[in-house]
């Protein structure tokens, strides 16, 4: 299944003092456009695969989806801490290599590029300040 629900994107921080009610309204609002994309890379014939880590799509042990405050991965109010960013488990690197700055704006998102995520993709809604749909962190 290449869908992420609420409850993998949260993973065991649902219900953390850390995912406000304004942070759970930003994934509510954030995954849709993922799952978006997902459902289009699949109709493209993309297959990918669940993280064994995370038994979803969801890249990483514990910090692909959302990361609280206290997170030492990523910046105080990054994508992520704000439910606004997630990484795709991508072993193979194919969604990073099938995607493309028009796909992306079809969807209203914005990547990391690729040279800074092998074997995962980030995602997030955010317009880096560059206004770039691929960017350089």
């Amino acid at each position: 299944m290449m869908q992420i629900t609420f409850e993998q994107y949260f993973g065991k921080w649902l219900g953390h003092k850390d995912a406000t009610d304004v942070r759970e309204e930003n994934a509510r609002k954030f995954l849709p456009m993922v799952n978006s994309l997902l459902l289009d890379a699949r109709a493209h014939g993309l297959v990918l695969f669940n993280n064994p880590a995370t038994a979803s799509v969801v890249s990483g042990t514990q910090y692909g989806g959302f990361r609280p405050q206290s997170c030492p991965e990523g910046r105080p109010n990054s994508s992520h801490k704000e439910a606004r960013g997630v990484d795709i488990y991508d072993p193979q690197n194919v969604l990073d290599n099938w995607l493309t700055d028009d796909i992306l704006g079809a969807h209203g998102l914005y990547r990391e590029h690729p040279g800074s995520t092998p074997h995962w993709c980030h995602l997030t809604d955010r317009a880096p300040k560059s206004g770039k749909r691929t960017f350089l962190p």
